[in-house]
């Protein structure tokens, strides 16, 4: 009988991911046919307003028009495919049906978050992503993936803040449904920057970038829908629903497109020296935020979305290929140790890594291409600085070394990783979902193109500056072939020859400049004032004002008085003398 109850057990454990896995791809399926067919052309919004007193209301309120239907499409497609991934990769794990129930509830907290624009509710549906994520994030229970959580939740709870606040003074106009400039006109300065902050802590910008490596301590179907596709989109999503609130703020869309530009060159050059697959990945992921923050400050939002939409589908893809290499290699993260593990790969598998990666680099008539190009173009022809383009042709082109790196010295390099690295062990439940991400790495954004006549610009640029523009973002491919600069993982590399002469430079920025670190020094100097604060309020505020404080700081100033009183001229030549003559005797 027991037998019997652990192989039921068993079966309900594994049949829980296929019903949500079926679930959301059927619901994908249902919106990509509403899509479509062109049923959400014009918005459809449907209120109901339960609360409204002295002049204040309060509703809830669902919209769905053609982003809205479009982004929770991606959401659910790729939830899916994480359901049908997590049933090979959490195979064996005794906490496997409160993995897909945190999962479950954040996915439905992002449909939430994605059709219901009401501010209240967005709160709610912020705050159950980021206690979720937390969840999931320290699903491991150890002391990484318990610090890692702590770092995730208390950069979120910033961002929560920000949001109860542009609440707070869009109720003083008696506005808490969705932000409207006529409605806010005398406090759309705080809101706009209130949204703005908020928006800034989900999406990960400088300065508050350092959550999202840290957060790739949770399992890899985790980071591959959270940390890639919703969560850290939030806030991109965020800004593209109030940006007619943003273009009211003097200069704030000027200081949107910095932080994104700052953002995307940190990243990119960090993950160069990256040796974490994971965090590679994520500070990928973290540099086309940048591109997103960037092109929307600049003046395009609908390419930023565009470009949302389309890097959810491949970033998604290259973390579950990720995932199996790692289960390949015994569950390491180094890439280091993943020297050749292409070679006893699958095909599927392998294909479907260089779709996803190509994709990543802006290859043409793939589904990063259209976006990319696009976003470069875009800032190339607009009104912006010299120093941005070239800071956004860096990050593109550092793009491109760290994927051939990547794929050069680790996927397809010598075999040389972990001993005893058996041959593919990839099963339908890891091709099915890698297969229609591919899929959709590929066709995605040209359909997206037929479609969505917005994101169909044209911009003007001459054939040279196109090819050169081609050239700079591949330098940093060509530079890697041709053999330049040897970005091996030896010893005897030239790299390592650089990284000895140039430590500063490489410790810089394999920091993300130093920002890693500084998770350190905030919660030491927060902790502290906030231990003074508490034993404020416990001994009572006239314990501390009043003449046990008072008493205690005159006792304090007269001991240093009665030391200085000490000091005579006698002692002073006294310490002079003996400095002096131990001077003169180390001197002999």
């Amino acid at each position: 009988m027991k037998l019997v109850s652990k192989d039921i057990s068993w079966v309900s454990v594994g049949c829980l991911p296929l019903v949500w896995a079926s679930t959301f791809l059927l619901s994908s399926l249902f919106l990509c046919f509403i899509w479509l067919g062109g049923v959400v052309s014009t918005a459809v919004v449907v209120e109901w307003e339960f609360f409204i007193a002295c002049g204040f209301s309060l509703s809830i309120l669902l919209l769905l028009d053609f982003l809205g239907v479009l982004f929770s499409f991606v959401v659910c497609l790729i939830s899916g495919c994480v359901f049908i991934f997590s049933i090979s990769y959490m195979e064996g794990d005794k906490f496997g049906s409160l993995f897909y129930s945190l999962v479950a509830a954040f996915v439905v907290a992002m449909n939430v978050l994605i059709l219901v624009p009401n501010l209240s509710f967005v709160l709610l549906g912020w705050d159950l992503l980021g206690i979720v994520s937390f969840l999931l994030v320290v699903y491991y229970q150890n002391g990484v993936s318990v610090g890692a959580g702590m770092l995730t939740v208390l950069m979120n709870r910033i961002g929560d803040v920000f949001l109860v606040l542009a609440i707070g003074f869009s109720s003083s106009a008696g506005v808490w449904g969705t932000l409207e400039v006529s409605q806010v006109c005398g406090t759309s300065v705080c809101c706009g920057d209130f949204v703005d902050w908020g928006s800034m802590t989900k999406s990960a910008q400088i300065p508050f970038s350092v959550w999202l490596p840290a957060a790739m301590a949770a399992p890899t179907p985790v980071s591959a829908l959270v940390h890639s596709s919703t969560l850290v989109t939030v806030g991109v999503y965020f800004l593209f629903r109030h940006y007619h609130i943003l273009m009211c703020v003097d200069g704030l869309l000027s200081f949107l497109s910095k932080v994104g530009c700052l953002t995307l060159l940190m990243a990119s050059l960090g993950a160069c020296f990256e040796l974490d697959v994971k965090k590679l990945v994520a500070l990928s992921t973290l540099s086309h935020l940048g591109f997103m923050v960037y092109i929307l400050g600049v003046g395009y939002p609908v390419l930023s979305v565009f470009h949302l939409l389309s890097h959810a589908l491949f970033k998604s893809l290259l973390f579950l290929c990720a995932g199996h290499y790692m289960h390949e290699v015994g569950c390491s993260q180094d890439i280091r140790q993943m020297a050749g593990v292409g070679w006893g790969s699958s095909p599927l598998i392998m294909a479907c890594t260089l779709v996803g990666f190509n994709s990543l680099c802006g290859v043409p008539y793939l589904s990063g291409f259209y976006s990319k190009d696009a976003i470069l173009e875009g800032s190339i022809t607009s009104c912006v600085g010299a120093l941005e383009v070239l800071c956004l042709v860096v990050g593109a082109g550092a793009s491109c070394f760290y994927v051939m790196r990547f794929l050069l010295y680790s996927i397809f390099g010598p075999l040389g990783g972990l001993p005893g690295m058996g041959g593919s062990s990839s099963s339908g439940f890891v091709a099915v979902p890698v297969f229609i991400l591919a899929i959709g790495s590929v066709c995605f954004s040209y359909v997206m193109q037929e479609v969505w006549v917005e994101v169909s610009l044209s911009f003007n640029l001459s054939f040279l500056t196109k090819m050169s523009l081609f050239l700079i973002m591949n330098l940093g491919t060509l530079t890697l072939v041709s053999n330049v600069i040897s970005f091996s993982y030896d010893e005897y590399g030239l790299f390592c020859v650089l990284s000895k002469q140039l430590v500063f430079i490489k410790l810089f920025l394999s920091s993300m400049w130093f920002f890693r670190w500084s998770v350190f020094v905030v919660p030491g100097f927060w902790l502290s004032c906030s231990s003074a604060t508490v034993g404020a309020l416990e001994m009572g505020w006239m314990e501390v004002l009043g003449g046990s404080g008072v008493g205690g700081s005159f006792a304090k100033f007269g001991s240093s008085l009665w030391a200085v009183e000490g000091i005579t001229v006698l002692n002073m030549l006294r310490l002079a003398g003996s400095i002096l003559l131990l001077l003169g005797v180390s001197y002999l």
